[in-house]
């Protein structure tokens, strides 16, 4: 039983580390998006001003 119950604890400790690595890349990716957005936002801006003139 005993090293069934450490391969248990070895696995849960691994998915958390992958689990853990995976927050970190999607915050990542949401900080990329946010930046996208902002630049796109900036150019609609810049588009809007130049339809007026």
């Amino acid at each position: 039983m005993k090293t069934g119950e450490s391969k248990n604890i070895g696995d849960v400790e691994r998915l958390n580390r992958e689990l853990t690595s995976m927050r970190r890349e999607l915050d990542d990716v949401k900080e990329i998006i946010r930046g996208l957005i902002k630049v796109i936002m900036s150019k609609e801006g810049e588009m809007e001003e130049d339809e007026y003139n």
